[in-house]
């Protein structure tokens, strides 16, 4: 369950370790345009994830190869001890399930550019010794896959840049309302503490991080304006700028919005 003094965990855990478009523009092959930097086609939201598919897929096979091979092996030498064997069904591999949609893709394709600008703004840089292995699987994301890269270089250079933009400066009450409702709704806070009792409660740290994160947040958007970042809808998505880990997954505290989205009537996209 999620506690409120693990606010800071997104600053501390990094420390370790757009006016709309003419309708001439408005593609349904292109998922974002980023100004200066390009644009991002469906096309690349695909390949990012086919190729996840195409990993965990081998990765199953090679699995299932590996357990047929030990069945057929122990049948072999309870045959060989005199048993009678009924030989069990072949080991099929399962079908490779990615965990994560193209939306997130492209989240995560727009995250890093912007918070690859912004690295740059603040002379922030990635360490040397981040921890892809041991965090992609953590996130039980595929190894050596390009989104998995993306997701972890976003959530150090989001934490980095973070720590870069704390001062002594109070959060704004709606920010911290805000967060206290998306805790609430998650299970972060005691049951039955109003709002007032759990602000009272917030340490200095929390209160920086909080701060810190909503200064990031305009960061954010004042980069995408710089950009005239435009998303496709059927892409859209906000840009987390604070988060915590809790045991149903990663919860969004905070976030950049980015309301520049041309009208395309498009259906839904994962």
């Amino acid at each position: 369950m999620l506690r409120a003094r693990r606010l800071a965990s997104a600053v501390l855990a990094a420390s370790l370790a757009v006016g709309g478009l003419s309708a001439c523009r408005s593609e349904s092959s292109v998922a974002a345009y980023m100004g200066s930097a390009g644009e991002i086609t469906e096309q690349e939201l695909d390949k990012v994830w086919n190729e996840a598919y195409d990993s965990l897929t081998d990765q199953a096979r090679a699995e299932a190869a590996e357990a047929e091979k030990a069945q057929r092996e122990t049948e072999k030498k309870r045959e060989e001890a005199g048993e009678k064997v009924i030989p069990a069904p072949t080991v099929t591999a399962e079908r490779a399930q990615v965990p994560f949609t193209r939306t997130q893709v492209l989240q995560a394709l727009v995250g890093h550019e912007i918070y690859g600008r912004l690295a740059a703004k603040h002379a922030v840089q990635l360490p040397a010794d981040v921890p892809y292995a041991q965090f992609a699987a953590e996130k039980k994301l595929p190894a050596d896959s390009t989104y998995a890269k993306l997701y972890i270089e976003n959530y150090y250079l989001r934490g980095l840049l973070t720590q870069s933009l704390v001062s002594s400066a109070t959060p704004t009450d709606q920010d911290m309302r805000f967060v206290y409702d998306q805790l609430t709704a998650n299970g972060g806070v005691e049951p039955g503490q109003d709002y007032a009792t759990w602000r009272s409660a917030q340490g200095e740290q929390n209160l920086q991080a909080v701060a810190a994160a909503a200064r990031l947040r305009e960061e954010v958007k004042a980069t995408a304006d710089e950009l005239r970042v435009k998303l496709n809808p059927r892409y859209a998505f906000d840009l987390t700028v604070l988060g915590v880990e809790g045991e149903a997954g990663a919860l969004d505290l905070l976030t950049a919005d980015f309301d520049d989205r041309w009208s395309v009537p498009v259906a839904d996209a994962s």
